[in-house]
């Protein structure tokens, strides 16, 4: 009898790491079923991007005064390149009498002529923009004379961006006609304010 109670038990010892092994991973302790932890968070971000508008500095323009002008209108044309992350813009011109040797303390000096600047943007019809009655005098440089214009609405036609080349055309009256010989120097300045 105790032969077979001692097969009985090496047959038991045989088969006890086979049990033991097949309820410890039944019970998810084997390494490879180890429970981990996860966990995460959303954030929203946001930013704000301001409407900013940029516009190019045109080369020097020369006007010839000769005589047979003097008595009449001297018409002049500048262009800028317009570009701002905006549909509209808000343009104004500024444009200074032209002094001799430009220089505003010179008592003589050819006076911005009515009525106004000539705005036209790319693919949209010359818009003209009134000299103000009143203008702020922060629209000139310091010591210098001439006009400022009203403010005109423009709108681009291709997009969210407006990124045009802008012509303004102002002019001068040559009424005095004892100006003495020299050259006369102004200046035209494109303001703008880029709407959001």
């Amino acid at each position: 009898m105790v032969p077979f109670a001692a097969d009985r038990i090496t047959m038991m010892n045989a088969r006890l790491p086979v049990v033991i092994l097949a309820l410890a991973w039944g019970c998810g302790a084997a390494p490879a079923q180890l429970r981990t932890s996860m966990d995460e968070a959303t954030v929203h971000v946001r930013t704000w991007v301001q409407p900013q508008i940029a516009i190019s500095m045109p080369a020097v323009v020369v006007i010839n005064l000769e005589a047979p002008l003097l008595g009449s209108i001297i018409p002049g044309q500048v262009r800028f390149h317009v570009r701002a992350n905006t549909e509209e813009v808000e343009l104004q011109v500024a444009c200074t009498d032209l002094y001799k040797a430009g220089d505003p303390r010179s008592e003589y000096r050819i006076p911005v002529a009515e009525p106004g600047a000539t705005v036209t943007c790319e693919n949209d019809h010359a818009r003209l923009l009134s000299w103000q009655d009143a203008p702020s005098a922060n629209a000139l440089p310091a010591g210098w004379m001439g006009e400022i214009s009203e403010v005109g609405l423009f709108t681009t036609t291709s997009g969210p961006i407006f990124s045009q080349d802008v012509s303004v055309e102002v002019a001068w009256d040559t009424a005095n006609l004892d100006l003495p010989t020299g050259e006369y120097q102004g200046i035209v300045r494109l303001i703008g304010l880029a709407r959001p």
